[in-house]
C-alpha cells in the first residue's frame, strides 16, 4: 500500500491498483494529485469536502460519501457519485473493499470513517472523537490515520486512546498543519507514556509512504 499526505486530513491511497483521494480540503494543491479512482469523503464539512466537485471531473472518480454527501455532490453536478452508510461495505476492483464505520463528530450531521481493505487495511475516522466503539476494531487494522488537532476532533490524548482501543501496527497523524499548528510529537510523547508501541509515522506533504 502506498499513502501521500496532502495536508490536514487529506490523503492518497493505493492499494492492489485502485487509487483513493480522502478529504480534499479546499486549498489543497491540486496539480499534485494524480490519478483518482475514488474520492471518499467523510462527512459534509467544508474543510473535508472543499474541492470534490473540481478533482471528481478533472480525474474521472466516483465520490464516495454519506447521505448529506452524496446529495451535496449531485447538486454540483457531480454524474459518478455514490452514497454509503454506516456499517455498508462496497466491493471495488481487484478484491478491494470500503466499510464505512459511524464515528464520533457531533457537529456533523452523519460523519463516517473508511477502512480500506487491500493488501493492507488502513483506517481513516475523518473528524471523531475517542469512543469505546473503536475497541470493535482491534487487531483489525494495519494502518491507522488519526486525527490530533483537537478542535472538534481528538487532541494527542484522545488520540493516544483511539490507538490504544484499536491497536493498529502503524500510526499516520492527520488533521493539522492547514488550520493549525499542532505538533505531532505530542502524540508521539502520549503514546511513548502510555506505553504504547507502535511504529509512528510523521507525514511529510506530498511525499510517498510505503507500508
Amino acid at each position: 500500500m502506498k499513502t501521500i499526505w496532502y495536508g490536514h486530513s487529506c490523503f492518497w491511497i493505493e492499494t492492489k491498483g485502485v487509487k483513493f483521494l480522502i478529504d480534499p480540503y479546499p486549498e489543497v494543491d491540486d496539480d499534485r494529485i494524480g490519478d483518482v479512482d475514488y474520492i471518499l469523503i467523510t462527512h459534509e464539512h467544508t474543510d473535508h469536502y472543499g474541492k470534490v466537485e473540481l478533482l471528481s471531473r478533472l480525474r474521472d472518480a466516483t465520490v464516495i460519501g454519506p447521505k448529506q454527501v452524496y446529495l451535496m455532490a449531485v447538486a454540483e453536478g457531480v454524474t459518478k457519485a455514490r452514497e454509503i452508510d454506516s456499517g455498508q461495505t462496497i466491493e471495488l476492483e481487484n478484491g478491494v473493499k470500503v466499510t464505512a464505520i459511524y464515528v464520533e463528530h457531533p457537529s456533523s450531521q452523519y460523519p463516517l470513517g473508511y477502512i480500506i481493505e487491500g493488501d493492507k487495511t488502513v483506517f481513516h475516522p475523518g473528524d471523531t472523537y475517542s469512543t469505546p466503539a473503536f475497541q470493535r476494531l482491534r487487531g483489525k487494522i494495519d494502518v491507522l490515520l488519526v486525527p490530533i488537532s483537537g478542535r472538534s476532533t481528538a487532541n494527542e490524548r484522545e488520540a493516544a486512546q483511539i490507538i490504544e482501543d484499536i491497536r493498529p501496527r502503524i500510526v499516520i497523524p492527520m488533521h493539522y498543519g492547514v488550520y493549525n499548528d499542532e505538533d505531532p510529537s505530542k502524540l508521539e510523547s502520549e503514546l511513548r507514556k502510555r506505553r504504547i508501541w507502535v511504529r509512528f509515522i510523521e507525514p511529510e506533504l506530498y511525499k510517498e509512504i510505503e507500508v
